[in-house]
C-alpha cells in the first residue's frame, strides 16, 4: 500500500508537467496566428511577406480610407446585430416553451432545431438561396439583401442560443417564479420582470455568441450576397483570390479583435453577476 501510494505521489510531477506543456501548446496553437497576423497589418510593404523589413500604418489608413472596405464592416455588423436579435429571440422563447410546457413531439422538435447546426454551411447557403431568392416583397428583391443573410445565419446561431438558454432555464428556482404568479403577475410580465434578470448572463452570453457566429461566417454569406452587400470575410476571400496585400491583415485584426471584446464583455458581465449574488 505504501508504495503504491509513492508510486502515484511520483507521477504527478509527471501529469502536472505534462498538463502545463498541453495547456501551453493549445495557448500557443491558437495565439500564434492570430499575434503573426497583428504584426502583418503593421507591415508598409505592398504585399504579405515575413519578417517585415519596415513598420507603418500605411494598410489601417488604406483599409478606412477605402468605401468598399468600409461598407464591408458595416455590411458584416449589421448582419450580425440583427442575426444576434433573431436567433436571441427565437432561440429564448423555445428554450423557455421546452422548459415549462409539454409539447406534443417534443423530440422531434428538438432534433429539427438543432439541424442546421449540424449542415454544412454549402448546404444552408444554396437552399436559402434556391428557396428564397427568387422571392421579393413588393420591389424589394429578398436576393442579395442584408435581411435574407440576417435569417440564414440565424439557423446557425439559434440553435446555439436554444442549447445555451435550455441549460440557463434549468437552474433556476421555480419557487420564485410560482410566487410571481400567486402575487398576480401573468405569465408575461413574469417572465419579463422575474424570469430574464435571473437568467440575464447566458441572455446576454447568447446574444454575443451569436452576433460573433454571423460576423465571422462566410460560406453562406458568399453564396447570399452580392456586391452591395457582400460582408468582410466574403470581400476577404475575394481579395485574397486577387492580391495578398497587408489590408487583409487589417481586416483580420478587426474581426479579432471585436471577436475580443465580444469575449471581455461576457466575462464582465459574469463578474458582475458573481457579485451581485455574493452581496
Amino acid at each position: 500500500m505504501p508504495e503504491a501510494v509513492l508510486s502515484r505521489g511520483a507521477q504527478t510531477p509527471v501529469l502536472r508537467a505534462l498538463g502545463v506543456a498541453f495547456t501551453l501548446f493549445i495557448f500557443g496553437y491558437v495565439l500564434v496566428p492570430i499575434l503573426v497576423t497583428m504584426v502583418m497589418s503593421f507591415n508598409d510593404a505592398s504585399m504579405i511577406r515575413f519578417p517585415i523589413a519596415s513598420w507603418s500604418l500605411r494598410w489601417y489608413a488604406d483599409f478606412f480610407g477605402s468605401p468598399q472596405w468600409t461598407d464591408a464592416l458595416a455590411n458584416s455588423i449589421i448582419i450580425a446585430c440583427g442575426t444576434a436579435v433573431i436567433s436571441t429571440v427565437s432561440g429564448v422563447l423555445c428554450a423557455w416553451a421546452f422548459q415549462r410546457f409539454s409539447i406534443p413531439g417534443r423530440d422531434a422538435w428538438y432534433i429539427l432545431i438543432m439541424l442546421p447546426l449540424f449542415m454544412p454551411g454549402v448546404v444552408l447557403g444554396l437552399g436559402v438561396a434556391i428557396a428564397f431568392g427568387g422571392l421579393s416583397v413588393g420591389d424589394y428583391a429578398l436576393y442579395g439583401s442584408r435581411p435574407l443573410v440576417m435569417i440564414a445565419h440565424s439557423l446557425w446561431a439559434m440553435p446555439l442560443v436554444f442549447m445555451l438558454m435550455e441549460a440557463t432555464f434549468k437552474t433556476i428556482d421555480y419557487r420564485v417564479v410560482e410566487a410571481s404568479y400567486d402575487l398576480g403577475g401573468g405569465p408575461v410580465r413574469t417572465f419579463f420582470e422575474v424570469v430574464l434578470p435571473m437568467v440575464s448572463t447566458g441572455l446576454v452570453s447568447s446574444l454575443l455568441f451569436a452576433f460573433v457566429i454571423s460576423l465571422n461566417e462566410f460560406v453562406m454569406a458568399l453564396f447570399l450576397t452580392d456586391r452591395d452587400s457582400q460582408t468582410l470575410p466574403v470581400l476577404m476571400w475575394l481579395s485574397l483570390r486577387s492580391a495578398g496585400t497587408p489590408r487583409l491583415a487589417v481586416a483580420s485584426v478587426i474581426l479579432a479583435l471585436t471577436v475580443f471584446l465580444c469575449l471581455s464583455l461576457i466575462m464582465l458581465w459574469y463578474v458582475r453577476q458573481l457579485r451581485k449574488v455574493s452581496r
